[in-house]
């Protein structure tokens, strides 16, 4: 079924000082962001037909920019520095301008290997917002306080984890390695996927502090290597806590798992629905990984990108569609895999969907290029190409602003 579907797709869609605008003061419609290991965070506009256009280029963020978190009714970019090769990592703010330009607000040295980051909140201090941030190399997790208008944090928390022995993956697994951060929907519980010790660690969100307290972490398969997660609910649903659901993305097994979430007393529950490939009923292709998840906009697909695969022919990778609810939007517990999609180069290790535009934006780190395609709401998938930017440095991350 899935080589079916590929064919058919194949013939379908055969500090201002550091930076200044290229192409002058006018605020433009379709605005994104995208980070470069090489050292850069670049804002580029995306029009029709002109494709995607530099607007400004700034190397406030640091020497290897990994990820991107933007406030928008806040004017504010929220940016991680893996800093490749370094013992310590940094996260700044920097002010979105209508003319596209970034100005730094804050920066701030951390632990190693920051590589995602989710804001939260606490009932308790409504005038605040805290973000939760996963080191990779770090082996760590880390928490800050910050004030969303002026885009100013603090450092609040550090949870540092160890393991006896490396995993069934020891190249990849000889430590902890958090890779995500998610937020359940009712806001009280942090997920923190680690892809070294193949838990989900998971935190309830104090309402009076916003500090997190660990608990049971969910334990996965061995060698898994869980990455990122996303929670969906079904559309109309009465209470953000009934007919919740949670899926995981599994790195080094290329793997989809499906959780049914409930909330016991003060607690939360996982009970397994689904397990799977993200290449269905066949195997994965030998060093392709897979990266990100997200849920359609139409809020009835999950989304899954797959790096090195070579699906659609050398260094063109795929993007995974699986079917978890009806046309509506209504519980769909057998999740279902429909098919492979183009991602339209090699290694989409991030994208983002701007679903009021029809559109998706593809970070691809090997091709060293950010990709716009349409996004397809009929198969809940990314369609035809609409425009590519060559960038300097592997692309790990993008974020519209619309």
């Amino acid at each position: 079924m899935a080589t079916l579907l590929v064919d058919h797709v194949n013939k379908r869609v055969k500090d201002t000082s550091k930076q200044r605008p290229l192409f002058g003061q006018t605020a433009l419609a379709a605005r994104l962001y995208a980070a470069s290991y090489a050292g850069s965070v670049t804002s580029l506009d995306f029009s029709r037909p002109d494709g995607l256009s530099t607007v400004s280029q700034t190397t406030d963020c640091g020497s290897s920019p990994s990820w991107l978190m933007l406030d928008s009714p806040n004017s504010v970019l929220y940016c991680l520095d893996e800093a490749l090769e370094a013992s310590n990592g940094t996260i700044t703010t920097l002010r979105t301008h209508p003319n596209g330009t970034l100005t730094k607000i804050a920066h701030l040295k951390t632990l190693a290997g920051p590589v995602m980051s989710a804001m939260y909140s606490a009932p308790g201090i409504p005038k605040r917002k805290f973000f939760a941030v996963a080191h990779y190399t770090g082996s760590s997790i880390t928490t800050y306080s910050v004030d969303p208008v002026q885009g100013l944090f603090e450092h609040a928390q550090t949870f540092t984890y160890h393991m006896a022995a490396p995993g069934p993956v020891a190249s990849r697994q000889d430590s902890p390695h958090p890779h995500g951060v998610v937020v359940d929907p009712t806001g009280r519980f942090v997920l923190v996927p680690d892809l070294g010790a193949d838990v989900v660690r998971i935190f309830h969100v104090n309402p009076s502090t916003a500090h997190l307290e660990p608990m049971e972490p969910l334990v996965l398969n061995p060698g898994s290597g869980p990455r990122h997660g996303v929670f969906w609910t079904p559309r109309g649903s009465n209470s953000t806590s009934s007919d919740v659901y949670f899926y995981l993305v599994q790195e080094l097994s290329s793997g989809l798992s499906g959780f049914r979430v409930t909330y016991p007393g003060n607690g939360i529950s996982f009970h397994k629905i689904y397990e799977g490939s993200t290449y269905g009923n066949g195997s994965s292709p030998a060093g392709s990984k897979a990266a990100e998840i997200a849920i359609s906009p139409e809020n009835n697909h999950i989304v899954v990108s797959n790096r090195l695969d070579n699906t659609f022919g050398l260094k063109k990778d795929s993007f995974a569609v699986f079917l978890c609810a009806d046309t509506i939007g209504k519980r769909f517990e057998k999740v279902s895999f429909l098919g492979l999609y183009p991602a339209h180069g090699s290694s989409p290790r991030h994208f983002s969907i701007a679903s009021t535009q029809n559109l998706v934006a593809v970070a691809l780190e090997s091709s060293q290029s950010v990709a716009v395609a349409r996004w397809d709401k009929r198969v809940g998938a990314p369609g035809v190409l609409l425009g590519e930017k060559k960038m300097d440095g592997d692309i790990p991350s993008v974020a519209w602003d619309l």
